[in-house]
């Protein structure tokens, strides 16, 4: 029985593609579903609605950025259980069989072979919609931002203490963006505790969207983290998009450096 049915998302939900802004949005981590062949993974939804499961609050986040700047969002259609797609495959934290404390029967003990048709059915085809929207876009001489959008929770279960901040800006090896981004996100939100590389390090190994796509590309690029509590619920999320997207919108009017 092959692992998506006509019944089963998508595993890529591509918005605005003509979006006119020199801006790329994506959402590793947009949804929580599971192909209906896996049975939710042996997990109750309560599992599935918390971190584990996706970012909440991130995909109306993603979408207000998207609509505001006249931007394309691409995002993954399914659980980061299933398959995370921010993470190197074959990796352990790619299928993961516990993840913060939970056990998830539905990836325990998975072959190679199994692990091979999540990644063909789900990882590749979101991965491929974004690297053919980025070849369009240089070829056309209009390189975009790249801007990858999260959200972390305020603890962990395991081995977690409080996370106080409440936005992150991550970066690995290229901090063109982000250094100025965080500046002016100081300096318009003095309320705010921004984490620079935190709740982690954007250089932490095993990442693989950005690395890949935007470094591997030589693309500016931002990486945010929101709290979850502040942002799962409506009002939450469309005050923190505004207020990144505020920072945002100084920082295109200024220009990116070089």
């Amino acid at each position: 029985m092959p692992l998506l049915t006509a019944d089963d998302p998508s595993p890529v939900r591509i918005e605005n593609p003509n979006g006119r802004a020199p801006i790329l949005f994506v959402s590793d981590h947009d949804a929580n579903a599971v192909p209906a062949v896996l049975n939710r993974l042996g997990l109750p939804d309560d599992e599935l609605g918390r971190h584990i499961g996706y970012d909440p609050g991130v995909a109306r986040i993603a979408r207000r950025l998207a609509e505001r700047f006249d931007a394309p969002l691409i995002a993954s259609g399914y659980s980061r259980l299933v398959v995370d797609c921010n993470r190197v495959p074959y990796t352990p934290g790619s299928i993961p069989p516990v993840s913060d404390g939970t056990e998830v029967p539905g990836n325990r003990d998975l072959d190679d072979a199994t692990r091979r048709e999540r990644y063909a059915a789900l990882f590749e085809p979101y991965h491929a919609a974004i690297a053919a929207h980025l070849d369009r876009a240089i070829a056309a001489c209009t390189p975009p931002l790249f801007v990858a959008l999260h959200s972390f929770t305020p603890f962990l279960r395991v081995g977690g203490s409080a996370r106080p901040w409440h936005i992150g800006f991550l970066w690995g090896a290229d901090d063109r963006a982000t250094a100025p981004m965080i500046e002016l996100f100081r300096h318009r939100n003095p309320d705010a505790m921004v984490g620079a590389n935190q709740p982690y390090s954007g250089a932490t190994p095993g990442g693989y969207t950005v690395p890949v796509h935007a470094e591997g590309r030589g693309l500016h690029n931002l990486t945010l983290e929101f709290r979850q509590d502040l942002v799962s619920d409506p009002a939450g999320g469309d005050a923190w998009a505004d207020r990144f997207g505020d920072a945002l919108a100084e920082l295109l009017e200024r220009g990116l450096p070089a």
